[in-house]
């Protein structure tokens, strides 16, 4: 089997720096809810994963 190397420091960095520059002129209120609503996309998607292997 293929080893899998990521980079886990430089991606993690990576979305930091996004995030920042997308919430950089945003209200606090803005921010939450930002994050709420990746948190709620990232929820959804592992709930759809996880019934696409109980199906399997």
């Amino acid at each position: 089997m293929e080893q899998i190397n990521i980079k886990t420091v430089e991606m993690v960095r990576n979305i930091r720096d996004i995030h920042y520059e997308q919430l950089k002129e945003k209200s606090r209120k803005e921010r939450i809810l930002f994050y709420r609503e990746k948190s709620v996309r990232l929820h959804n998607r592992l709930l759809q994963q996880k019934q696409t292997v109980s199906d399997s």
